[in-house]
């Protein structure tokens, strides 16, 4: 049961990781490849998918918090655990600042800004949360 409770964790652990990393591409292809007129940003949100997105958002991030807050097994698996996440979720915090920060007064669509400061924000409150669960457990 222990070996399909790590799988389990390894896979969530690749799909957030996916998912930031898709979130920040999107982001940094913006930043890189816009530079003419004719050419139209990529978006993570639309008018019809912007509820879609922002309710993915704070899902993933409420189960991230949630697993970070509940973490299970022996004390250097729990570290190494807190280390991965941490750092993870530190990484996207500094990926999504730089993207906001760059494309501050080039971003036309609210809601990307809206999405993009949400995301900068969950990621530094799962990343402080994973340094005092870590200071925690020392």
């Amino acid at each position: 049961m222990k070996g399909l409770l790590a799988i389990g964790e390894g896979i969530f652990f690749f799909y957030v990781l996916i998912c930031l990393l898709v979130l920040n591409m999107i982001h940094f292809g913006n930043i890189l490849f816009v530079d003419m007129p004719y050419e139209e940003p990529m978006t993570v949100t639309s008018s019809s998918s912007s509820p879609t997105a922002f309710l993915f958002l704070f899902g993933l991030g409420g189960v991230c918090f949630l697993y970070i807050r509940y973490f299970l097994g022996r004390s250097g698996y729990r570290r190494l655990k807190i280390v991965l996440w941490g750092s993870l979720f530190a990484f996207n915090t500094f990926g999504s600042g730089f993207s906001l920060l760059m494309s501050y007064g080039l971003m036309l669509n609210h809601r990307e800004a809206i999405y993009l400061i949400l995301a900068t924000v969950m990621s530094l409150v799962l990343t402080i949360q994973a340094i005092m669960k870590y200071y925690e457990w020392k």
